[in-house]
């Protein structure tokens, strides 16, 4: 309903907004009660939109269009609002004639203006003969008329492969509206593409911010304005969806920082920024009395490192890889939390409260590090500590172990694998990449058996975190369980690691011969290397010079598994020819 709608962008901190007209004709509220909730909230109105098919119109129905244009024009006198959004005319018997167009246009800026009015005229992508910004632009300039302005939105100039450069030489004066929108890069019908998959700056990958500093810029100085379409926010709480949009624009705003100086540069109001280096620290499982995670460590390699100065927390150890045990009684036994190292952490923690991502609710003992800890939309909780050696450095809360000399081992965690549901998929992505500034990479699809999965993989720009988020699309009949799916942890010597932690009652998913025939096929292998992995059960991945060498252990009490992996030659990548093989294989 409008009025949720209106709530939640005024719990949000929003400023304005934009009445859509579906939202207003389906409301029981009239205009005016829609004005006055409006500014009992503190809220503008800034746009009503849109009006569609208004140019390019047989001049026989043309009088038609002029009432359509005059009765909006008179429910937008009660909203109170001044600018109206016109499409450019998709319609099949749309006539291509631009002078046709703009005096269409000019005729409209009449009837607009005699209500105070400006119309902000935007080239759709599918537009059916004007669906790009320039030839929008060029029609504005024909009507010649102060009530006619250019509309820019991001999602339908980038869609059409159009960047800032294409508003090269626009007064900023003359463009009357600015609506922002991201969206994943999809090779699709562009009005589906724009209807299902439009996401908040920072949730797709198209270049928003430098469409947006173009506009900036040029000199223009009106609204900001979010205008997202997708099946997702469709169904989604109005008051989650307002606060991923407000986080967006702060993510929007570190990126116009850095593309934008002097004057348009300082009003640019910014959160504290994203860390320079964000690094893994250690994984913290949930283990509760009767887990066996202590027993999965130690034939994993781990020792005891220390224990917790005030909780029933150990620290376990294998050269540059922490695990935390938490022992405090829980529902059962998962992997519940990060701690990643991203300094300063007070300028975490205040960026987290800008951008409105929950804090943990923990308690610290008197000289403990200060581990400010924020929850990601799908429960992860995430522990940020400072450098080694530094006063609020993790370690620090631990008691060293006795026996905790050991220094040889494995690296450390290479990547982490995350299932979340598929309308949480766009928000978990935003976590990362508003907070840490993590930058996603190409998404992958598999078959699995019984459904599919999509993967969105991020990584820090500098620093070792790579988290990797899954989507497991499956039937109704098939359990889902959502949360930390896989951890993976870097060796020097894979061959030697999973042959100790075999021998150690540790399990492994044994890939079927058929695998092994088939890498023979593709890589030409030595036959002693291809012997050495069917023995070890390990499976393989090489790309130019650089090889992956790698296995899983079968899933463990609370669903994940464990992969142990090395990276040789420069190798990047994280074995995506195998992944078929590893769901499919018997668990």
């Amino acid at each position: 309903m409008l009025n949720d709608k209106l709530d939640a962008i005024a719990a949000a901190g929003f400023d304005g907004i934009e009445i859509f007209d579906n939202d207003l004709v389906a409301s029981p509220l009239s205009p005016r009660e829609v004005a006055a909730h409006c500014a009992e909230l503190g809220l503008s109105i800034d746009l009503f939109q849109p009006v569609r098919d208004i140019e390019g119109v047989a001049p026989e129905r043309f009088p038609a269009v002029l009432h359509r244009v005059q009765r909006k024009l008179e429910v937008m006198t009660e909203l109170g609002a001044t600018v109206f959004l016109a499409c450019s005319n998709a319609l099949p018997d749309a006539i291509d004639d631009t002078e046709l167009s703009a005096e269409q246009l000019h005729a409209v800026g009449d009837l607009a203006a005699s209500f105070g009015v400006t119309v902000a005229f935007e080239a759709l992508a599918w537009g059916r003969h004007i669906d790009r910004v320039g030839q929008a632009w060029a029609v504005v300039e024909q009507a010649d008329h102060p009530a006619i302005t250019l509309a820019v939105d991001t999602f339908h100039m980038l869609a059409r492969g159009d960047d800032g450069a294409a508003l090269a030489g626009i007064p900023g004066d003359r463009i009357g509206f600015l609506q922002v929108a991201d969206a994943p890069v999809l090779d699709m019908n562009v009005l589906e593409w724009s209807r299902h998959f439009r996401c908040f700056p920072g949730q797709g990958t198209l270049d928003v911010a430098g469409v947006v500093a173009a506009v900036l810029g040029s000199g223009y100085t009106g609204p900001v304005s979010l205008e997202i379409f997708s099946d997702v926010v469709r169904e989604a709480d109005p008051f989650v969806t307002a606060r991923d949009a407000m986080r967006s624009l702060v993510f929007l705003e570190d990126q116009l920082g850095e593309r934008l100086s002097g004057p348009v540069r300082e009003k640019i109001s910014a959160a504290p920024p994203v860390p320079k280096r964000t690094d893994v620290a250690f994984v913290e499982l949930a283990a509760p009395a009767g887990s066996a995670y202590a027993e999965l460590l130690t034939g994993l390699g781990f020792h005891i490192a220390g224990r917790h100065r005030s909780k029933p927390v150990v620290r376990w150890s294998n050269g540059g890889a922490d695990v935390v045990l938490n022992e405090q009684p829980a529902p059962g036994p998962a992997a519940t939390a990060l701690g990643l190292v991203a300094p300063p952490v007070s300028d975490v923690a205040e960026r987290a409260a800008a951008l409105l991502w929950p804090a943990v609710d923990r308690t610290r003992g008197a000289g403990e590090a200060d581990l400010p800890g924020i929850t990601s939309p799908s429960g992860l909780h995430v522990f940020v500590s400072s450098e080694p050696g530094d006063a609020d450095d993790w370690r620090t809360d631990f008691v060293p172990s006795t026996d905790a000399a050991q220094e040889l081992g494995w690296l450390g965690l290479d990547h982490v694998d995350m299932t979340v549901p598929a309308d949480e998929l766009n928000q978990e992505l935003s976590f990362f990449r508003t907070l840490f500034g993590l930058e996603p990479e190409a998404p992958e699809e598999y078959i699995q058996p019984q459904g599919r999965l999509r993967i969105r993989a991020l990584r820090a720009r500098k620093g070792n975190l790579r988290v990797a988020l899954n989507v497991s699309e499956t039937g109704p009949d098939v359990p889902q369980r959502h949360g930390i799916s896989q951890l993976a942890f870097a060796t020097t010597d894979v061959v030697a690691e999973v042959r100790r932690a075999r021998s150690r009652g540790v399990e492994f998913l044994a890939p079927p011969e058929n695998y092994y025939v088939d890498l023979d096929a593709r890589f030409i292998l030595e036959p002693g290397l291809l012997d050495t992995l069917r023995e070890h059960g390990l499976l393989y991945d090489r790309v130019g010079d650089g090889e992956l060498f790698h296995a899983y252990t079968l899933p463990v009490p609370g669903g994940f598994q464990v992969e142990l992996l090395e990276r040789r030659g420069g190798y990047d990548g994280y074995g995506a020819s195998n992944t078929h093989v590893r769901l499919a294989a018997p668990r």
